[in-house]
């Protein structure tokens, strides 16, 4: 009897812990935006205007999107900086300043939550006469500009919402023919991490979730303390240290 009891003990450990493993973490995004750290990949047609980062918003709508059909799964919409400036100037019931596509309700094996292949956000608008300060005329050129998003993968656990992400985007200039593509680290809050004094330099203090009022963060940066970050001196915004998608 006892050498029965050594041979499945081992059996019941193991359909004990099997038992025990955490399900699947439920997809979140952050409430408040993410700063999209980005680093050129590709470069077609001619010279486009090259980012090197900006703030992005995301929004998931449960069953029904801002303009998408009533469905069993959620919806996401991701909108960068400059289509949400350019938005100002187009009429929203006829373009969408915006990506949008489905998104899913649990992270996969790997902790991620990857949304479906997401539509293009796209604006066009015509060259326009406006009229400054003084009331003197001048043109705005037109422009059309398509932003696509590729491969998004938001990292979630049980302990932490999806506060930092990975992706592709390509931004094509369709008004001069050509197209950047990017890989994107983005991270949620977004943090700026320049001084408020002139003779300052930005520092990785400001990215520290540790009130500090000596070093002018009184309240503390609002990022996780579990995540490693550093003050980007190109872009003055806290960016991660590694990959969006590391561990914690």
């Amino acid at each position: 009897m006892l050498t029965l009891l050594r041979r499945i003990a081992p059996l019941l450990l193991l359909a004990a812990t099997a038992g025990c493993e955490d399900p699947p973490a439920p997809c979140h995004v952050a409430t408040a935006p993410y700063y999209a750290r980005y680093r050129v990949l590709s470069q077609s047609g001619g010279l486009c205007d090259i980012r090197i980062g900006e703030e992005v918003g995301i929004e998931v709508y449960p069953g029904r999107g801002p303009d998408g059909p009533d469905s069993s799964r959620p919806s996401i919409a991701v909108q960068s900086s400059f289509m949400g400036q350019m938005a100002f100037m187009v009429d929203r019931d006829e373009q969408r300043p915006y990506s949008f596509g489905s998104f899913p309700e649990l992270a996969d094996a790997d902790g991620l939550c990857r949304p479906g292949d997401l539509a293009p956000a796209d604006v066009q608008f015509p060259s326009q006469v406006v009229f400054d300060d003084l009331g003197n005329p001048f043109e705005v050129p037109g422009a059309h500009v398509r932003e696509t998003w590729k491969d998004l993968r938001m990292l979630v656990t049980h302990s932490l919402p999806g506060v930092r992400f990975a992706a592709e985007l390509t931004v094509e200039d369709l008004t001069n023919g050509c197209s950047v593509r990017y890989e994107v680290s983005a991270l949620s809050p977004s943090v700026d991490c320049s001084s408020f004094f002139p003779e300052a330099t930005p520092g990785d203090e400001l990215c520290s979730p540790e009130p500090d009022p000596s070093t002018g963060n009184p309240s503390g940066s609002g990022i996780d303390p579990r995540i490693q970050t550093r003050c980007d001196s190109n872009t003055l915004h806290c960016v991660l240290v590694g990959s969006p998608l590391d561990p914690l």
